[in-house]
């Protein structure tokens, strides 16, 4: 197989036939949407083994029912295609929140919390996720403060944007970082410095970040799989039936190790879930990338879990400086942020792992990254030959109007979290002193997108948020569909309002939408004869209710790959 055609292979492979005369489950007087234009709405549908069967009427389906069918009475339910998420960290996820949960209004809440987990856990490091930039200042928050109450142990705590980090004084001293110490990745990845050069417990982006997560509390296989079985569970509860995992930690250098314990999960038949997993390039050098993406893909190649992806990390945050603008920062008119690539980095990158077959994930916080991954992509398609491509960029906070048009010319699909799209307080302050008018009255335009004939997914990137994290694709959609925080009707809309996606449009964005994106559309993302049975079913008809309430909505059954993986 050329290594084109492996790309175009990357997460998907053939549907098996359907085989057996009679279903092997059957499920009647429902409400089905199928995703499908040819056929939106259906009665019932039909399984054998891991493949849909049959769709339409309730006597066709009915037809192919048996002595040994189970027939599932929907009793006017509402059944989807479970959903892909087009952008996740399970493993990331399931590390981060498993400490002290820190979504709490103030920096002094956060601190309180600290202490009371340290009380309740007295031995060993502390560490926990979600404190947010507007708690502490665009300074951030500093190890004085965590000192405190947190004097005697090392204490490391993740933003709720998972780039940056808050740390005390013995985090900093176990990890060895002082005011002689490099930082990573100079004015990208950091050590923030007071005014005599020494750390003040703020930390910016991966390469910084990790270096005091392995110095302190070292990520291990072992550790991150016992948390991510823990997760699974919720997983299926919120009917997410395959996942686009976009970069996990490694272990050692090697990513691969935590990719291929999906592998375990799923020869034990614990892995509830289709996984596509990328091979992160998060600075320079590079030259190994396409190698490295072969290497893990022939490690780590089963029915379930594929390699197929290079996911770039091409900027940083609004929340830290580091996402890459065009015009400077209001708040900070001497930075446009930055990116660890050179434009040429950029370009030799994208056209290598192009000319190798494969696509790339961009991450884009930054509208100057968001126009140079466009340039580069444009730059590949010229240089290299023909190919179905799905190059992808990701968040899209804010993007300038001439660069929105490009993807639907250049065939690029726009990535959102649509849970970042509400007008919450991080958005309506934070976001809003970053970028001043007119930007920060234009983020998050899928529509504009849309518009220029392009394509969308949506994916949560849980854990990382901006305010709202959570991993619930119906949080997400809701949130996309009225563009205000899930729970409060009443809550400001995000401008521009006339961005809000439409119901139909947020679920097929959550379902084809992202399957497109992974080259799993012939497979899976719609309710279809020979696509596998990945399949949910709500208790709420999510197109008939008031958006305010999609959340409500609960997923009653989780099928994927024609097995129950949850059922209330």
């Amino acid at each position: 197989m050329t290594a084109a055609a492996t790309a175009v292979a990357a997460c998907t492979q053939p549907p098996a036939a359907s085989g057996a005369q009679n279903a092997s489950v059957v499920f009647r007087n429902g409400r089905i949407y199928t995703v499908s234009p040819a056929q939106p709405w259906a009665q019932a549908v039909a399984v054998t083994g891991n493949t849909i069967s049959y769709v339409g009427d309730e006597a066709g389906a009915m037809a192919l029912a048996g002595a040994e069918t189970r027939v599932v009475d929907l009793k006017g339910d509402l059944l989807l295609p479970g959903f892909v998420e087009g952008h996740i960290h399970p493993f990331l996820g399931a590390f981060l929140t498993s400490g002290v949960d820190l979504q709490v209004p103030t920096g002094a809440d956060a601190l309180a919390a600290i202490a009371a987990y340290a009380k309740e856990h007295p031995e060993g490091p502390i560490r926990g996720f979600g404190w947010r930039v507007d708690m502490f200042g665009p300074d951030g928050p500093t190890s004085d403060e965590l000192d405190r109450v947190l004097p005697d142990r090392p204490g490391f705590f993740f933003a709720i944007d998972g780039h940056s980090m808050w740390a005390n004084s013995k985090a900093l001293e176990m990890a060895g970082v002082n005011r002689d110490t490099p930082d990573p990745i100079p004015g990208f990845s950091y050590y923030v410095r007071d005014d005599h050069g020494d750390p003040t417990g703020y930390v910016l982006e991966v390469n910084a970040v990790l270096s005091l997560v392995n110095a302190i509390e070292p990520i291990s296989a072992q550790s991150m799989q016992t948390l991510l079985q823990s997760w699974l569970p919720k997983a299926s509860a919120a009917g997410i039936t395959t996942v686009f995992d976009a970069g996990v930690p490694p272990i050692g250098d090697d990513q691969g190790a935590l990719i291929g314990l999906y592998a375990d999960l799923e020869r034990r038949g614990a892995l509830p879930f289709r996984v596509c997993a990328s091979y992160s390039v998060k600075s320079p050098p590079f030259d190994d990338a396409v190698a490295k993406l072969v290497d893990i893909r022939r490690r780590v190649a089963t029915d379930l879990v594929n390699v197929g992806v290079v996911k770039i990390v091409g900027d940083g945050t609004q929340g830290g400086y580091t996402a890459w603008l065009i015009e400077p920062y209001a708040d900070k008119p001497d930075s446009v942020g930055g990116s660890p690539f050179t434009d040429e980095q950029w370009h030799q990158l994208i056209r290598d792992v192009d000319a190798a077959g494969f696509d790339v994930h961009v991450h884009a916080c930054g509208e100057r990254t968001a126009r140079t991954a466009l340039d580069s992509f444009e730059a590949a398609i010229a240089a290299n030959p023909s190919r179905d491509r799905r190059h992808t960029i990701a968040h899209l906070v804010y993007v300038e109007d001439p660069d929105s048009a490009r993807f639907g010319k250049l065939g690029a699909i726009g990535q959102f979290s649509a849970n970042w799209m509400s007008a919450d307080p991080d958005t309506l302050q934070n976001m809003a002193a970053r970028y001043g008018a007119p930007r920060k009255d234009l983020m998050y335009r899928p529509q504009d997108i849309l518009r220029s004939g392009g394509r969308i997914s949506l994916g949560t990137d849980w854990p990382a948020a901006g305010y709202f994290s959570t991993y619930k694709p119906l949080e997400s959609i809701q949130i996309g569909v009225t563009r205000q925080l899930v729970g409060e009707p009443d809550a400001p809309v995000l401008a521009p309002a006339e961005q809000r996606l439409s119901i139909t449009d947020a679920v097929y964005a959550n379902t084809m939408g992202a399957a497109y994106q992974l080259h799993m559309d012939a497979k899976v993302g719609s309710v279809e004869v020979g696509k596998r049975a990945d399949l949910i079913v709500l208790d709420t008809n999510i197109f008939e209710v008031d958006p305010h309430d999609i959340h409500r909505a609960t997923v009653t059954m989780t099928m994927m790959n024609g097995e129950v993986r949850h059922q209330i």
